[in-house]
């Protein structure tokens, strides 16, 4: 209950308002859409989602076609990400054992971040070069899918769980029994420090993923390798596991530490 009055306490509803604007326009069936299908999308009233999405447009954080109608992300966005990327150090080191990770197997393997409270996205990636999976970055997952999700939401509390596991239309068709067993899954991910992912959210991928945990002990990052299931079978998963799990307990290690340091 006082986590859920800090966070009115501290609320802005414009600019919640308009990072769920720029999180939709990321997301590739969205990628451009007219001012009726954002307002839909996010329930907002045509009048508040317009002077948004104009005070957006005037900061070149969305671009407008009069053309088309259309609204799509702006030119600035690459800036800011590409002075994202300048200071982050922390991404510098994961991306050093994502190259390693995947000269290891030739798996293409991810770096994935949770945003928001139920959905997940692909920050940093290396391609393999045989057969490799190929996601674009910024793509966006349920919380709940995959073994990147695994294994972050393995983490979360009991009330953010409900959460995700209610808001995945995926999961929304499981039976009780099914959603008992996923618990389950989750609770040995956070015992054994590994998620495995095999043909489930996308037919045909698997996936093997570990935690990067932080100072308190919470996720909000993973780390994981993907590939066709045609090139392993599940039995056949242990090599990638060690080499995962190794390098994110590594990778956990070394932020702390320098957190701790600093």
């Amino acid at each position: 209950m006082k986590r859920k009055e800090n966070e009115k306490k501290y609320s802005v509803p414009a600019v919640d308002t308009a990072f769920k604007i720029i999180t939709l326009l990321s997301r590739k069936k969205y990628q451009k859409s007219t001012l009726t299908e954002i307002a839909n999308a996010l329930t907002l009233s045509p009048t508040t989602c317009f002077r948004i999405l104009y005070e957006l447009q005037q900061l070149f954080i969305v671009n407008y076609d009069s053309r088309t109608k259309r609204y799509t992300l702006g030119s600035y966005l690459v800036v800011l990400g590409e002075r994202a990327k300048e200071h982050m150090h922390d991404l510098s080191i994961i991306n050093a054992y994502l190259e390693k990770m995947t000269a290891e197997t030739g798996l293409t393997s991810y770096l994935v971040s949770k945003v928001g409270r139920n959905r997940s996205t692909i920050v940093s990636k290396v391609e393999g070069e045989n057969y490799g999976v190929k996601v674009s970055i910024g793509r966006h997952f349920d919380l709940v899918d995959g073994s990147y999700g695994k294994s972050i939401i393995a983490y979360a509390n009991e009330t953010d769980l409900t959460y995700c596991l209610k808001s995945s239309k995926r999961i929304q068709s499981f039976t009780e029994q099914e959603i008992a067993d996923l618990k389950n899954e989750l609770l040995e991910v956070k015992r054994n420090g590994y998620a495995i992912s095999y043909d489930e959210a996308i037919k045909g991928i698997f996936g093997v993923g570990a935690p990067i945990i932080n100072f308190n002990n919470q996720v909000e990052m993973s780390i994981t390798f993907v590939g066709m299931c045609a090139q392993y079978k599940r039995d056949e998963l242990q090599p990638l596991i060690d080499i995962v799990k190794t390098a994110a307990q590594e990778i956990s290690e070394k932020l702390n530490r320098e957190f701790v340091e600093v």
